[in-house]
């Protein structure tokens, strides 16, 4: 990976597509990678990617995935927004529902991968509070 952190997407040409990767695809890549430093919580990973799918539920092709290779230390994420809830938000509201599924994909990617010197539980802590801090969400809404 070029950076610690990569944010991506697999959206439709539509609206919705522009809420997510207008702004916020960005804007969490550089907070991420401007505030988070992976080799504060051990030896164990190197990088993680993930790529939000803002496509209909009929879209089959684009499943979520949640993978980690111990060998370049890398995980995975391919995770679902909640379609329904895209098409009416704001883009600020897509930004928090991006928010709160990046957290809960680090848990799911923490299962996965189970680096043994990786501090999983403090760097899920820290982004939730980095997350809280830029407003984009409480503490309750990533519970």
């Amino acid at each position: 990976m070029y950076t610690a952190f990569v944010v991506s997407s697999i959206t439709e040409d539509n609206s919705i597509g522009d809420k997510i990767d207008t702004h916020n695809l960005q804007l969490l890549e550089q907070l991420l990678n401007a505030n988070v430093q992976l080799a504060a919580y051990g030896p164990g990973v190197a990088g993680i990617a993930v790529v939000f799918v803002g496509t209909a539920p009929e879209d089959v092709i684009h499943e979520e995935e949640i993978s980690f290779e111990p060998a370049t230390g890398e995980g995975y994420l391919q995770l679902r927004l909640p379609y329904a809830a895209l098409e009416p938000a704001t883009e600020q509201e897509v930004l928090e529902l991006m928010a709160q599924r990046y957290l809960q994909g680090l848990r799911d990617l923490a299962v996965v991968a189970q680096a043994t010197d990786f501090d999983w539980a403090r760097l899920v802590r820290d982004v939730q509070d980095l997350f809280v801090a830029e407003g984009f969400g409480n503490d309750e809404f990533f519970e």
